[in-house]
């Protein structure tokens, strides 16, 4: 009897322990019944791709509202009678994706054409076959950036830009009808090579920096700048008549390399005219002139000049300084030095 009175009672213990534990777990977890069914878990085609696609059925396209575009496809643009994309509103940008924009190869539209913007970007790919292929022609555009292009083969200029503060970066402007690169005042351009244009590989307006660019087998002159710009660390070679011309300049750490193959009197690795400073350059094997030095004012220093048939230095006038400077091989190493100021250090070897 006693027994059966255990058992009971452990029976009982097992059952209220099993409840406790039931109910434990319903008021933790609370009800397994669905509350809503399931939301969408695709992103929509903006979520994914939150920019405005440009395709050859959209052309000649006029942009008047701030956005990111892209190219969508490669673009073969026939039309000789519109620009193939024109932007009139700033905070604009194209990126085209590597893909490439041909132009009709004749009359005189451009690529992409700015109509006095701000702050206009235009990035990877090629812009081709054009008059211009991408240009900004008024005074009032400012501020765009021109990034990873190729502009091969326009009519006439591959990237053409007036106004002020533009940045040409990392491209590439070959065989252009005119000019690779053309900018006005106040821009940067750097790692950009501009390559066998029929008359200029790079030009600049004043105030500009001109860095780490190569600019070779252009027909008249590699770069070419106006005033009070700094031309540093680029490589030039192979240009029909100048390697790098300038004026009240910096002209610091280039290398200018068998320039002037049209063997003009006047050519030159290097040529300055008032005001500056040239100073740290490797000219070699340019023909007439590794560094020519037209006015006064200027101070030479420290450049190696070698191996030239005409002059390693030439001072066409009085009035100039130079310095520290190391010449070899050349048919004459400082010629008219009558009226320079020798600040010493200047050797023949």
């Amino acid at each position: 009897m006693e027994m059966k009175q255990k058992k009971a009672k452990l029976v009982v213990s097992v059952l209220a322990l099993a409840g406790l534990l039931a109910f434990s777990l319903f008021a933790v977890g609370g009800s397994l019944e669905p509350t809503a069914p399931p939301g969408p878990t695709m992103k929509t085609l903006d979520e994914v791709e939150p920019r405005v696609p440009i395709r050859a059925s959209d052309l000649p396209l006029v942009i008047t509202e701030p956005n990111s575009y892209y190219l969508a496809e490669n673009i073969n643009f026939t039309d000789t009678l519109n620009h193939a994309i024109t932007i009139e509103c700033n905070d604009v940008t194209i990126d085209l994706m590597g893909y490439t924009l041909t132009g009709p190869d004749s009359g005189t539209k451009s690529g992409i054409y700015m109509n006095g913007c701000t702050n206009v970007e235009v990035r990877n790919g090629t812009v081709r076959d054009f008059y211009y292929g991408i240009c900004e022609p008024y005074t009032s555009g400012k501020e765009h950036r021109v990034v990873n292009l190729r502009v091969i083969s326009n009519e006439y200029t591959g990237i053409y830009l007036e106004g002020y503060g533009h940045l040409v970066k990392d491209c590439t402007a070959a065989e252009n009808g005119h000019r690779g690169i053309h900018t006005s005042s106040g821009c940067t351009l750097i790692g950009n090579t501009a390559y066998n244009n029929e008359v200029g590989g790079i030009r600049t307006g004043y105030g500009c920096t001109v860095s780490s660019n190569t600019a070779s087998y252009n027909q008249y002159c590699g770069i070419y700048t106006g005033p009070g710009c700094t031309v540093t660390g680029n490589t030039v070679r192979y240009n029909q008549t100048y390697g790098i011309y300038t004026n009240s300049a910096t002209v610091t750490g280039n290398t200018v390399y068998q320039n002037n193959q049209s063997n003009a009197a006047a050519g030159a690795g290097i040529r300055v005219e008032y005001g500056c400073l040239v100073k740290g350059n490797t000219a070699t094997y340019n023909k007439q002139n590794n560094i020519y030095v037209v006015h006064d004012d200027n101070a030479i220093e420290e450049n190696l000049v070698t191996n030239c048939a005409g002059y390693g230095i030439y001072f066409r006038v009085a009035g100039s300084f130079y310095a520290n400077n190391r010449a070899s091989g050349n048919g004459t190493d400082y010629g008219n030095t009558a009226g320079q100021t020798d600040g010493g250090g200047n050797y023949s070897f």
